[in-house]
């Protein structure tokens, strides 16, 4: 009996994008034998488009956004039962006709040839420096592939970090059991970027940088890595963080003065959260009906 693997992708009001994105797994050299779209209780067409257009996914609709957390871990809760292998999707990628075909082969070669117990593997963007399977530390959820047998043993990803980090608990806890996570650089799975992605631009002492805008994501960002690092003690990843959020308000100072307050207040609340452990949605701090989960 072959394999089976089930695609499982998050969404939250961006049909459009999931649209392409369902349409490239359509076209697949070696098709998925399921696609979960998890849908954070979006307001905008996305349950037509999929119920409609796409008849052959298994849809689900929350009955409210519990964040990247929580929506994959309903769609892994929902996968392990049926699927040898899941790819997690985000849902606003491309997919290369071969990219599903070429990840499934890396991950058998590797777990063939490697001295090491093969935890995830991980799809490429498009020029990525690399032509051969590479080391990497954690696995984010967007192209990351995985068997179902590491769910039975490990445990579903924790619904609790709402937004950011559950990929980096999930990663951790692997690597606890002794996985190893690589990159496969023939199975491209490009971000399909969005008009807004949540992060700006910002220079400080002549030095460019990113950080995201929006003061929830500001939030969670911060809360989670706090909170992940105290838990599995990484004390040195932890002063990065801490000195990363000095840095982002120094540079939220300079460019926005006082007027910055609120996202320096998220900052403040979500370390002072993460250091209490203090997990779940914050209802201060959600996404704008408009914003990615």
């Amino acid at each position: 009996m072959s394999e089976r693997v089930c695609v499982v992708i998050v969404t939250f009001n961006n049909a459009n994008m999931l649209a392409k994105l369902l349409d490239d797994l359509r076209i697949q050299t070696r098709l998925p034998d399921g696609v979960i779209v998890v849908d954070n209780a979006s307001r905008d067409h996305t349950e037509n488009t999929v119920r409609e257009d796409y008849p052959e996914v298994k849809y689900v609709k929350l009955k409210e956004n519990l964040g990247s957390a929580g929506g994959y871990h309903e769609g892994i809760r929902r996968a392990i039962e049926t699927a040898d292998f899941i790819y997690t999707l985000d849902d606003d990628v491309r997919l290369k006709p071969n990219t599903l075909a070429e990840i499934i082969q890396g991950f058998h070669v590797l777990e063939k040839t490697s001295e090491f117990r093969i935890g995830t593997v991980r799809s490429v963007g498009e020029g990525h420096p690399q032509s051969v399977p590479t080391p990497l530390e954690i696995c984010p959820w967007r192209g990351t592939l995985f068997k179902t047998r590491i769910v039975r043993e490990v445990g579903l990803p924790s619904p609790d970090y709402f937004l950011y980090g559950e990929d980096i608990e999930y990663s951790l806890r692997l690597a606890k059991r002794g996985y190893c996570f690589y990159w496969i650089p023939a199975s491209i799975c490009q971000e399909d970027k969005r008009k807004r992605d949540g992060k700006a631009e910002m220079g400080l002492f002549k030095k460019r940088g990113t950080r995201y805008q929006d003061p929830f994501r500001l939030y969670y960002a911060f809360r989670s890595e706090i909170s992940i690092y105290l838990n599995y003690c990484l004390f040195m990843k932890l002063l990065h963080t801490i000195l990363y959020a000095m840095k982002v308000v120094l540079m939220i100072l300079a460019k926005e003065g006082l007027s910055g307050r609120v996202a320096i207040g998220a900052i403040a609340a979500g370390i002072r959260d993460g250091f209490r452990r203090k997990l779940g949605k914050n209802s201060r701090y959600s996404p704008a009906e408009g914003e990615s989960h």
